[in-house]
């Protein structure tokens, strides 16, 4: 009996590779860092009745019950006491549903409905599961728009296998905003194709709903209004055409605005009610944010850290579809191309370019597979009539799909870096299924998420002063009779550094490390004295760090010494500048001498 193949099958059997594959592992720890931000509101609002999160005692709870994050880096403390979550709130009105089913059947199940326990990590995981299989079935639909049901499922299998899709969706990133981004780009586009068919009403709705709902997920992605704005269903006389359907359907293309304002509109009324203001800017570390004039495109890119292209290289199929997709639809080669180069130009404005470390390859690609499946399927039509061709493509197409398969496994497994990786780590680990400690010292250096990090292999960096004052030019104190610098009530810095990061290293990173001794007299009561050290981004601080003597430790009417070692941050410019002091917050008089701070940078 021959087999009538259908591409739906393939996707039955690609949705239950999600469902199987994600639930090879338990999934009792998705709701935490980036995705414990998204997922705030809803506790917040549902269970605590607190989105000002003006009462902190049972955030605290959640956090040392169930340690979703290690630092409350997810909120933003503002001056009228209210906290503000920093990411927006598109992601917690996906999880929604799934998150009340959650809520109804936790304490029945006989877990806490705190927003945390067990029902609700697998709740939204089968939520976020949900959401790509639709996302996988909107995909199908917009590939079948330009080729057959066999080009569909090729397509299909390597967005699927063969890029970070893969890794992403089923396990560190289920829960992430790019899968949910992924689906509704694929409906955006679905739709837009509708409705420049058929130009319905109930098409443009869903266009700014989708629009609108991916700019509420993540405001970067507000470029994807270009998709239906540049999309162009004819061949010739764009601009005449465009014109024309303007003064034709501009009631539903402002139905489709409109829609596109109230998706966001729930946002608004929530900064507004926290912050006083419809938009707040909640990324506030100066340490991080978009660089538009600099951006890191070519690390982005080719980067051995977590360059797109070196980890998902199957995708320069697409790039070489481009020219194909040209040849034969001007129209839509425009704004795939547009798009897509904007894409990774915001992409890759971004400070942190990398994108932690719980993703394969550039996760802040993945949406964009949408359509960037279009002239790769092009790329395809035209390799396939020629035998030798297609058959080359075969073999290159299924090598990369082992080799992402095979890196995906490294990654979950710590043989590939999450953060760390270089063109020597990449090289030795290549193919290997494990790694030695030898290999680990190609890394870059190990950034601990901690507040402070020890300087424990010193032997492997090469030390040089960078200040050292003993205050020999100071007049002699008369109580201690000797070259000392005076802190009190009107002295309450101390000399120092100020350099900037271009001056201290010419590498990725170096160890500051150093001591200063500080005289604590008899019957001082105030707050002890600190040594501060903090990177500045145009004046603004990041990586700030206090060290301090223990009062426990502390030796009254005697000479105590504060020693500090302190790890340079990703900076985020090489004009960014180091300071460090001693800072006094009280009035009694302390002392302070023999102030020595070193730089040691890599020996190699």
């Amino acid at each position: 009996m021959k087999y009538n193949y259908s591409y739906k099958h393939l996707i039955v059997l690609l949705c239950l590779i999600l469902v199987v594959f994600r639930f090879f592992i338990d999934p009792v720890n998705v709701l935490t860092w980036d995705v414990f931000g998204y997922y705030l509101y809803l506790p917040a609002k549902f269970i605590y009745s607190d989105l000002g999160l003006s009462n902190q005692e049972w955030l605290t709870n959640l956090v040392e019950t169930y340690q979703p994050t290690s630092t409350l880096y997810q909120l933003v403390h503002l001056g009228n006491g209210n906290w503000v979550i920093k990411y927006t709130m598109g992601l917690s009105i996906l999880y929604s549903p799934f998150f009340f089913l959650a809520h109804f059947i936790a304490e029945p199940l006989g877990y806490p409905a705190d927003g945390l326990s067990l029902p609700y990590q697998y709740c939204l995981t089968l939520g976020g599961l949900l959401y790509a299989m639709i996302g996988l079935v909107y995909l199908a639909k917009v590939l079948l728009h330009f080729f057959n049901q066999y080009t569909t499922s090729i397509l299909l299998v390597i967005i699927f296998f063969g890029t970070n899709y893969f890794h992403l969706t089923i396990w560190d990133g289920t829960l992430l905003s790019h899968n949910f981004l992924f689906t509704f780009y694929a409906l955006l586009t679905f739709f837009t194709i509708r409705w420049y068919a058929d130009h319905q009403i109930k098409h443009a709705v869903i266009i700014g709903l989708s629009a609108g709902m991916i700019t509420l997920i993540r405001p970067s992605e507000g470029i994807c209004v270009l998709i239906p704005l540049l999309w162009y269903a004819g061949e010739e006389n764009y601009f005449k055409q465009k014109l024309s359907e303007l003064k034709t359907h501009y009631i539903q293309i402002l139905l489709a605005g409109f829609c596109f304002l109230l998706a966001l509109l729930p946002q608004a009324l929530y900064w507004k009610a926290i912050t006083g203001e419809y938009l707040f800017y909640s990324y506030t570390n100066p340490g991080e944010g978009l660089d538009f004039l600099t951006p890191y495109t070519i690390d982005f890119l080719f980067s051995f850290r977590k360059g797109w292209f070196i980890y998902t290289p199957i995708i320069l199929f697409s790039f070489v579809g481009f020219y194909h997709l040209y040849q034969k639809n001007k129209p839509v080669f425009y704004t795939i191309f547009i798009f897509i180069i904007l894409d990774i130009y915001i992409a890759s404005s971004w400070t942190t370019w990398w994108y932690a470390g719980g993703s394969f390859s550039s996760r802040s690609m993945v949406p964009a597979y949408v359509l960037l499946a279009i002239p790769m399927g092009f790329f395809i039509e035209k390799v396939k009539v020629n035998p030798t061709r297609k058959l080359a493509f075969s073999v290159v197409a299924l090598l990369f799909i082992v080799l992402n398969l095979f890196q995906s496994w490294q990654f979950e497994n710590k043989v590939l870096s999450k953060e760390r990786m270089t063109w020597d780590y990449y090289w030795a680990i290549f193919g290997q299924t494990s790694v030695s400690e030898e290999d680990k010292k190609l890394l870059l250096v190990n950034r601990s998420t901690e507040t402070f990090q020890d300087f424990e292999n010193r032997n492997d960096y090469r030390r040089k002063s960078l200040y050292k004052n003993s205050f020999n030019e100071m007049p002699a104190d008369s109580s201690r009779h000797e070259n000392v610098f005076v802190l009190d009530d009107k002295h309450h810095f101390s000399p120092g550094i100020d350099i900037q990061y271009q001056d201290l290293t010419n590498v990725d990173h170096a160890w500051i490390s150093g001591s200063v001794k500080l005289f604590i007299p008899n019957g001082y009561s105030e707050i002890l004295p600190v040594l501060v050290a903090a990177f500045h981004h145009q004046g603004k601080t990041y990586k700030y760090q206090a060290f301090e003597l223990k009062a426990e430790e502390v030796v009254w009417g005697d000479w105590n010494e504060i020693q500090f070692d302190y790890l340079t941050p990703e900076v985020r410019s090489k004009e960014d500048n180091l300071k460090i002091y001693v800072w006094h917050r009280g009035k009694q008089k302390v002392l302070l001498d023999d102030f020595i701070i070193d730089a040691y940078e890599p020996a190699k």
